[in-house]
C-alpha cells in the first residue's frame, strides 16, 4: 500500500520517512501542500496521506477540504500530523474531511495504531469500489440484455409487418410498370390532337401520375427492406456486417425522428471492408446517434428557426472502421460532458428520454466490439459522435 507524505520541515519528514519504510510501505513524498494536493487528485493518486497542518500556501487542512470537495475514483483515507492539541483545533481539521490526526511530536506505537485502522478502512474501501464496479458492469449488462429482449420483440413484429407489405407491393409495382409500358403503346397510336382538352389533359399527366406512383413504390419497397435489416433478429455470434447499408437502414426507419427539422447527408467510403459485429447492436447505437442529433437540432431551432444538417461520414482508419456523425444543434453543455455516458442521465424533458441510448451504445462499443466511441462538441455550435469498430471484430 502507498502512502503519501506532506511535509515541509526536512527532520520530521525524513523521520517519518524512515519510520514508514521500515514498516515496509511504499511512500510518496511531497514538501508542500500543492505538489500533495496534485498528487492526490491523479489516477495513481495513494491510498493513504498523512499531512502536516502547517505548511506554507497550502496547508493540511486546505488540501482535505479541496480533496473532498472533488469526485475521485478511489477515496483518500487522509490524517493529519499537527502540533494543535485543542478540541477545536481537532475539530476544524475533521470537518475539512480529515479521517483522523496525530499529534505532533508523533508517538511510533500511537502512528502504527492510528495508521493501521487507516489501512483496515482503505482496504475496505477499496473492496467496496471494486464491488460496486462489479455491479455496475452486472447491471449494465442487464439493460443491454432487456433492450435485446424488446429490439427483438420488435424486430419480430417489423419483419412479420415488412413481408406482409412486400408482397402486395411488389405486385402493384409490377402492375404499374405494365401500365407504364402499355400506355407508351397506347399513345403511339393516338392522333397528335383529339380536339378534346380534357382528354388532352389525361394524355399529357398520365405519364407523370405513372412516374410518381412507381417512385412511391420504390420508397416503400426501400423502407421495407430498411425495415428487414434493422429487424434481423439477435444473435450473440457477430458476423460480416455491411456499415455502410446498416447506416442507409437506420436512416430509412428513422425517417420520422429527422425528417421536419434536419437533412441527412451522407459521404460513405465505398471500399469499406465488412465489420464482424453484432448488427442488431450496432444498428441500435446508429439509431441513438441520430435520434439524439435530431433532437438537438430541434432545440436548436428554436433560435435558428430554419432547418438543421446531419451529416454522416464513414472511412477506415488502420484495422477499425471509422462512422461520424455530426449535427449542427446546441451542441453539449460543458457541465453535462462529463456524464453524457452514464447511465439514466439525460437532459431531455420527462418522457421524452431515459438516458439509457448513449450508455448502451458505450456498452456496446467498447465492451462488446472492443472498439471505442467519444464525442467533439462546442455549444451552440454542434456535436460529432464519433465510433470505431474493429473491422476482425473483439471476442471479448
Amino acid at each position: 500500500m502507498r502512502i503519501l507524505i506532506a511535509e515541509d520541515d526536512p527532520i520530521s519528514r525524513r523521520l517519518l520517512e524512515a519510520t514508514l519504510r521500515k514498516w515496509g510501505y511504499d511512500l510518496v513524498i511531497c514538501t508542500d501542500g500543492a505538489d500533495a494536493l496534485a498528487r492526490l487528485e491523479s489516477k495513481d493518486a495513494p491510498e493513504i496521506a498523512i499531512l502536516d497542518w502547517m505548511m506554507p500556501g497550502v496547508d493540511g487542512v486546505e488540501v482535505c477540504r479541496r480533496i473532498r470537495q472533488k469526485p475521485i475514483s478511489l477515496p483518500v483515507y487522509i490524517l493529519l500530523l499537527t502540533a494543535k492539541g485543542q478540541r477545536e483545533d481537532i475539530v476544524t481539521g475533521l470537518q475539512a474531511g480529515a479521517d483522523d490526526y496525530v499529534t505532533k511530536p508523533f508517538h511510533q506505537q500511537e502512528l502504527y495504531a492510528r495508521l493501521q485502522a487507516g489501512v483496515r478502512i482503505s482496504d475496505l474501501q477499496q473492496k467496496l469500489a471494486a464491488r460496486v464496479q462489479d455491479l455496475e458492469v452486472a447491471l449494465s449488462q442487464l439493460r443491454l440484455m432487456q433492450q435485446s429482449q424488446k429490439l427483438e420483440a420488435i424486430g419480430r413484429l417489423a419483419s412479420g409487418v415488412a413481408h406482409e407489405i412486400n408482397t402486395p407491393i411488389q405486385y402493384v409495382g409490377d402492375n404499374i410498370r405494365f401500365l407504364q409500358t402499355s400506355w407508351q403503346e397506347i399513345q403511339s397510336r393516338l392522333p397528335a390532337s383529339t380536339g378534346d382538352s380534357e382528354w388532352e389533359y389525361v394524355i399529357k399527366e398520365l405519364p407523370f401520375a405513372i412516374d410518381q406512383s412507381l417512385e412511391g413504390v420504390h420508397r416503400v419497397s426501400k423502407i421495407v427492406r430498411g425495415m428487414r435489416d434493422f429487424a434481423r433478429p439477435a444473435t450473440n455470434v457477430k458476423s460480416p456486417t455491411d456499415i455502410n447499408r446498416a447506416i442507409e437502414s437506420t436512416i430509412t426507419v428513422s425517417t420520422t425522428e429527422w425528417k421536419n427539422v434536419a437533412e441527412i447527408e451522407t459521404v460513405l467510403e465505398t471500399s469499406l471492408p465488412p465489420v464482424k459485429c453484432l448488427p442488431g447492436e450496432i444498428h441500435q447505437v446508429l439509431l441513438s446517434i441520430i435520434v439524439n442529433a435530431a433532437d438537438a437540432i430541434a432545440d436548436q431551432m428554436t433560435v435558428t428557426r430554419k432547418k438543421g444538417t446531419i451529416r454522416i461520414t464513414t472511412s477506415t482508419i488502420e484495422d477499425c472502421v471509422e462512422i461520424r456523425v455530426s449535427d449542427t444543434g446546441t451542441g453539449i453543455q460543458l457541465e453535462h460532458r462529463s456524464k453524457i455516458f452514464e447511465p439514466f442521465f439525460t437532459t431531455k424533458d420527462v418522457g421524452k428520454g431515459t438516458g439509457q441510448g448513449l450508455a448502451l451504445a458505450h456498452t456496446v462499443i467498447v465492451q462488446q466490439h472492443g472498439g471505442k466511441i467519444w464525442f467533439e462538441t462546442e455549444t451552440g455550435k454542434g456535436t460529432t459522435f464519433v465510433v470505431q469498430l474493429p473491422i476482425g471484430g473483439n471476442e471479448n
